[in-house]
């Protein structure tokens, strides 16, 4: 038999395999039973060593002796017989079935990495296969008996007789005709040889050397040969190895489940891609059965004698999967199935394995040779006699006038009919010895002069056949080249075109694929092989189709998108043949090639026919990883579509949960979760007190941290400091929330009872909507006893109920139940955890049920997994070490102190310089006591809290009292003191304890500029150290954003009232600039505060009365865009008055001065007094630090003090909005510095910039110091006879200002 897989054969050896001569071996029945011991026939038993073992050598016609390497003999039993038709196609199919090979080798090609199979063992079972089961041909000899073994046994008493009856038998077989199988090459003159089997372990030598005499006696020495085999016992282990498991080809055991698996289906609703052969009736299965009985040569599929042959074959036998399945196996074709395990050679030892190769190499000596060298004569000899001389006249006359190429003339290939004794015959023959002996040169020339005579004689079958082993033999020769391979190609379009024998245009288009692949011409394989495919044969289609795809990975350059295309070609045709493991490797490898190109179509075509194919395979992991590539985001697929394959998805999710519910809770496909999204936040408001009362916003799930994370670091920081006293540490800011953006490096901390929130966002990227249900957290809690405990058994079947119950007791959490996902859309998704237990928290995913909603009904419960992420590192601290995100591996502590902050509610509109009394509730939650209490704010201007026992002058006011420059003051410690202020100080006692709560009252003033307004509060508490030694202390953030609007604009200037005595007066003007029409703005009163000037209580002059009207809360009040202005007096204060005081409000009291205006109705219960040392007067003249102010600044800013006055205008304002109707009170404060110096309320122009004068000016000793000597009398008395306007100039914004106050003390003084 033919032997060409196992061994790595070059395309030489494969040459020489295919056409090495063939023996012919028939048996004894008692030879027979000696062979069967080993488990092997006799054929069976020399496979291994028909190759001889030495070179051999014959000559030819010439003499010239030729020296044959590596022969191979071919030994076949004369019974053997090509195996059924629908037995043949079910041997090629499960050639292909049979044979795997999962090694992969890794081919680097365009940047693309190819994962291909180190060899293809299913090809090259076909192909021997294939060879194999072919018919022997009447146009070429190669597949003809040569000679004859026939095999005797030592034992048997009667081996003259018996050889003689074996002899006769033989020679009815030459003799018949016309000639039937098996075909003989020279059936006139066949040799026929005898061998005797000696079993060396039972019978007796001497008698079995009789028996071989005798039979030398009556056949001759050279034909007969003996063999000692057999020299163990059944019962005893042989110590060779197992030559004949390669040879060897039994019927496989396979279990019929495994075989539908991976060949055909079973129905067409089964099959995918694959095109359903129509079955069979038994009636006709068995008429073709009784015609091969008549004919084996008719019904072969394989059988090239006649077309109609063929066409019986396309008609009767159109074969199903079924039939195929359900044929037995021939005996002579595959060994019996009892066999095909056990081992073989056993009764062998290694002198018998000696023996066998002693024979093979002694018969082709001295037998099988001479013969050759018999018939070389014979055949030339007849070749010479009758070389030049026509057959007939006819035939000389076409060889003149009749057109030399295949198909021009009449397509009948069996038009001309040679006779044995044909010259054109033996000429063929004489080529095919020479061919099988190695003999190149002349095997050519014999083909070259034979396919002369069969093309002049029309002999297309025959002209095909002499071009084929032509080219082959220049091939074997060295020297082929484009004219040889240009024979076999005429060879293959003559059998495919002319002939109609597919079958050996397919053997054809083989042979040249390794001739054109040792000369490297890919190319041209490529295309030979492509050129073979057809609808006869999808199995074959397929396995060229594949080695085609092979082939463009090794041109230069390397094809890779033929290679992609003709592999998913072969794909397709292995799955209509019924191959789907095959099937669905094509596929895989070509996906390689075709995903991540932007070819979304072409990737979604190869991983729905994957999918198929393993869901077929029973591969359902597989299956369902390319079900879920179809849901991958960008898809182009229509809604419809998407739709389908959701379908199918979740239906391979369920079947494989069924078939394997150990796997429990598989990965979704669908919707994905967008791992960035991830949010965590482990301080959660506690549940806030009742209405109207407002609680601390801190942070939300959904709070930007980056806009304003750092200024709440600088207060943290600051209150950190000033709770430890300043003692030396390094601070760490405290982290609540973990985002993308703020990634967690360590593992967050989160307190036992309190809830911890997660938010993540779903996103549905099919064109169907979805629909979640029963949707939780997946979560894993590793106790501090290491103790695991996960909800993951609340999923699983063989969960117990007991673990289910510790489970739901550890944490609770509460989630959205269902959750509706449009088409392509995203959704926020929020989770609440509380955890009952201690330990580390690992967040997993998100739980659901998933089911599209146009069919709710199908529906898959699993897990959307929660991916660690990788941290960036940052530019400044660049590191090869890879960090890792923790937020989703939280620490549970025990339980600590809990503070809940509340507010009375604030107006979301705030008039400019408005006043609004805040009061704070801090409830202790916890079951513990906290010690200390903390605020700290960022702006500090705005507030002043009523239970604070401010007793410390601030250094802008203490500065005014003494020189401060040799103080030793720090500037961070000012700073601190100015923004932390400490709340519930109790000596002794801690600051709230357990479940107490407590109210501080506050006043919170608006900025006097207009827009929006926002005031963080950071409430610090710290836990005492026997309670947590994780956490150290805690926090509560509150943020108020107001939009403020204008109200009233104030101007003051200092004057010079009375030019004679010098006394100075106050110029205010006022305007109601608010917006909304019926506001209506009441000035209560002026205030001065001053170190050496004081209203003069009885000296206020109102100007312009005309814009006063009456109001709702008052007689005097100025409507929407009215104003009025009016003069105040002033008078020097006595010295003793200036003497340094000792606190803050004794200090505002002897400074301060007050003169009503035009008070409104229970106007001074709106606001603090000025003279409260809680006033916001004291905020007005406190220059607050700048967090980042050099030192250089801060001690200039403390070294010295300029005199200034302080205007205070207390107003109350009556506003309406949406039928309410509120009341606000507030104080502009404008500070004034020089003499004619116009301030304002809001700041307006330079004084935006200019509060106090810079270093560089001239510093007065005094507040509105008036000049003493005579060059500046100008100064003091302003009117001048030549310019007028120059008194007047400081005043010209209003009328009434320039009008002269009827005042007895009032001299106007002129010049001439």
């Amino acid at each position: 038999m033919i032997h060409l897989t196992g061994q790595n054969y070059n395309a030489r050896d494969i040459i020489k395999n295919i056409f090495s001569p063939l023996i012919g071996v028939l048996s004894s029945n008692q030879a027979d039973e000696i062979c069967h011991r080993n488990n092997l026939s006799f054929v069976e038993l020399l496979q291994p060593f028909a190759k001889l073992p030495n070179d051999a050598h014959f000559r030819d016609v010439s003499g010239t002796s030729v020296s044959v390497r590596g022969l191979r003999l071919n030994f076949c039993d004369v019974e053997w017989r090509p195996p059924q038709t629908v037995l043949a196609r079910k041997m090629l199919n499960e050639s292909v079935t049979n044979a795997h090979n999962d090694k992969t080798k890794v081919a680097t090609i365009a940047d693309i990495d190819l994962e291909l199979p180190t060899s293809e063992p299913w090809f090259e079972q076909w192909r021997e296969t294939f060879l194999t089961v072919q018919f022997p041909a009447e146009h070429e000899f190669t597949r003809h008996l040569l000679s004859c073994l026939l095999v005797l046994s030592s034992a048997d008493p009667q081996i003259v007789e018996t050889a003689q009856k074996l002899t006769q038998r033989v020679q009815q077989m030459q003799s018949i005709t016309p000639q039937k199988l098996p075909k003989w090459f020279q059936p006139t003159d066949v040799l026929n040889s005898y061998v005797v089997l000696h079993e060396a372990s039972q019978g007796d030598l001497s008698k079995a050397q009789q028996g071989f005499e005798l039979l030398k006696s009556t056949f001759g020495d050279n034909k007969c040969f003996l063999v000692s085999i057999n020299s163990q016992e059944t019962n005893t282990t042989s110590d060779i190895p197992d030559y004949w498991t390669t040879y060897i080809k039994r019927q496989p055991k396979t279990d019929p489940m495994t075989t539908s698996e991976l060949s055909a289906p079973k129905s067409p609703q089964d099959a995918v891609s694959v095109i359903s052969m129509p079955a069979m009736q038994m009636s006709q299965l068995l008429e073709g059965a009784a015609a091969q009985e008549n004919d084996l040569t008719m019904l072969h599929p394989l059988s090239p004698m006649q077309e109609s042959a063929t066409e019986a074959i396309n008609s009767k036998f159109s074969i199903s999967m079924e039939s195929i399945a359900s044929q037995t196996i021939n005996p002579n074709v595959w060994a019996n199935d009892l066999d095909a395990d056990a081992p073989h050679g056993r009764c062998l030892a290694a002198r018998d394995v000696d023996n066998l190769r002693h024979f093979v190499q002694d018969y082709a000596v001295r037998a099988l040779i001479p013969y050759i060298e018999h018939l070389v004569a014979i055949l030339s000899e007849g070749v010479t006699n009758k070389k030049g001389v026509s057959k007939s006249l006819l035939s000389a006359t076409k060889r003149w006038f009749v057109t030399s190429k295949p198909g021009a003339g009449t397509n009948n290939q069996n038009a001309v009919i040679y006779t044995n004794e044909s010259a054109e015959l033996q000429t063929r023959k004489l080529g095919d010895l020479y061919f099988m002996f190695g003999h190149y040169n002349l095997a050519f020339q014999s083909y070259h002069q034979a396919k002369r005579d069969f093309n002049a004689d029309s002999a297309w079958q025959y002209y095909a056949g002499a071009l084929e082993m032509a080219a082959l033999s220049a091939f074997m020769l060295g020297t082929a080249h484009r004219k040889t391979y240009d024979y076999m190609e005429d060879a293959i379009m003559c059998y495919l075109t002319v002939c109609k024998l597919q079958q050996f245009a397919t053997r054809a288009t083989l042979l040249s694929m390794e001739c054109l692949k040792t000369a490297r011409l890919y190319s041209e394989v490529a295309k030979q092989l492509i050129r073979m495919t057809s609808e006869e044969s999808d199995l074959r289609s397929a396995l060229l189709l594949e080695q085609a795809a092979y082939c463009f990975l090794v041109t230069h350059p390397p094809m890779h998108r033929k290679y992609a295309f003709h592999i998913v070609l072969a794909g397709n045709r292995y799955s209509r043949a019924g191959q789907r493991k095959h099937a669905y490797r094509c596929y895989r490898q070509a996906y390689q090639v075709f995903q991540q190109r932007q070819w979304s179509l072409a990737e979604d075509h190869i991983q729905y026919t994957v999918a198929k194919q393993a869901y077929m395979l029973k591969q359902l992991e597989e299956a369902s990883r390319s079900f879920a590539h179809l849901l991958r985001p960008g898809s182009l697929q229509s809604a419809q579509q998407q739709s389908n394959f959701l379908k199918e998805y979740i239906l391979t999710q369920n079947e494989l949960l069924k078939r394997s519910p150990e796997l429990g809770l598989l990965p979704h496909a669908l919707p994905q979760v967008v791992q960035s999204s991830v949010r965590v936040l482990t301080l959660v408001q506690p549940p806030s007190a009742q209405p109207p009362q407002v609680p601390a916003s801190n942070i939300d799930i959904n709070s930007n941290l980056t806009a304003d994370e750092a200024i709440w670091h600088k207060i943290e920081e600051m209150l950190v400091i000033t709770a430890a006293n300043n003692k030396p540490f390094v601070f760490k800011p405290s982290r609540y929330l973990y985002t993308k953006q703020q990634p967690a490096t360590e593992c967050p901390l989160a307190v036992q009872g309190e809830p911890i929130e997660l938010a993540v966002t779903l996103s549905n990227s099919v064109r169907c909507p979805i629909a979640l249900s029963d949707i939780d957290l997946l979560w894993r809690l590793t106790l501090d006893n290491e103790e695991v405990l996960s909800n993951v058994c609340v999923y699983e079947q063989s969960s117990d109920s007991a673990s289910k119950a510790a489970v739901s007791a550890a944490i609770k959490t509460s989630c959205l139940a269902a959750l509706d996902l449009a088409e392509q859309a995203e959704q926020l998704l929020h989770f609440k955890l509380t955890p009952k237990l201690t330990g580390r928290l690992s967040i997993l995913g998100v739980v659901c049920r998933v089911a599209a909603k146009a069919d709710p009904t199908a529906s898959l419960l699993g897990l959307l997994q929660f991916e660690t992420q990788r941290i960036k590192p940052t530019a400044a601290k660049q590191s090869s070490q890879t960090l890792l995100d923790s937020r989703l591996s939280i620490k549970l502590v025990p339980q600590v102190p809990a503070l809940c902050v509340s507010f009375s509610p604030v107006p979301a509109e705030l008039l400019a310089g408005e006043i609004v009394p805040v009061s704070i509730t801090l409830r202790n939650l916890g079951i513990s006591p906290i010690e200390e209490i903390y605020l700290g704010c960022d702006n500090p201007r705005c507030l002043t809290l009523l239970d604070q026992q401010q007793t410390e002058l601030p250094l802008t006011m203490l500065s005014s009292l003494r020189d401060l420059s040799n103080d030793k003051l720090v500037k961070d410690k000012e700073i601190r003191r100015q923004r932390v202020f400490r709340l519930l100080q109790r000596p002794g006692q801690a600051a709230l304890d357990a479940q107490q709560g407590h109210t501080i009252s506050m006043w919170l003033q608006a900025p006097h500029v207009a827009g929006p307004f926002t005031l963080r509060l950071l409430f610090y508490y710290a836990l005492p150290a026997s309670v947590n030694t994780h956490i150290k202390y805690r926090l509560v953030r509150h943020i108020w954003q107001v939009q403020v609007q204008s109200c009233l604009q104030s101007d003051a200037t200092c004057v010079v009232s009375n030019a004679v005595n010098r006394e100075l007066g106050l110029d205010v003007s006022l305007r109601n600039v608010h917006a909304a029409q019926s506001t209506e703005v009441y000035i209560n009163a002026l205030s001065l505060y001053s170190k050496e000037y004081a209203l003069k209580p009885n000296n206020l002059y109102v100007m312009n009365k005309m814009e006063i009207c009456p109001g709702q809360a008052g007689n005097h009040c100025l409507k929407s865009t009215k104003c009025c202005s009016f003069q105040c007096r002033m008078q020097t204060k006595n010295e003793e008055q200036l003497q340094e005081k000792s606190t803050l409000k004794s200090l505002l009291q002897s400074r301060l001065s007050r003169v009503d205006v035009m008070p409104a109705q229970q106007s001074d219960q709106l606001a603090p007094q000025l003279h409260e040392p809680h006033s916001f007067l004291s905020n007005e003249e406190t220059v607050f630090f700048n967090t980042n102010i050099s030192t250089e600044e801060f001690n200039a800013s403390i070294a010295t003090y300029v005199p200034h006055a302080t205007v205070a205008l207390s107003w109350s304002a009556l506003l309406r909005k949406n039928e309410v109707q509120r009341v606000a009170s507030g104080v502009h404060f404008i500070k004034l510095y020089n003499l004619y110096e116009t301030g304002s309320c809001p700041a307006v122009g330079e004084a935006l910039l200019r509060r106090r004068p810079s270093g560089d000016e001239p510093q007065n000793k005094h507040e509105f110091q008036l000049p003493e000597d005579a060059a500046n009398e100008a100064a003091s008395e302003p009117l001048a006879d030549d310019d007028v306007a120059d008194f007047w100039e400081p005043n010209e914004h209003y009328v009434s200002q320039r009008c002269i106050l009827e005042d007895e003390s009032f001299v106007l003084s002129a010049r001439a």
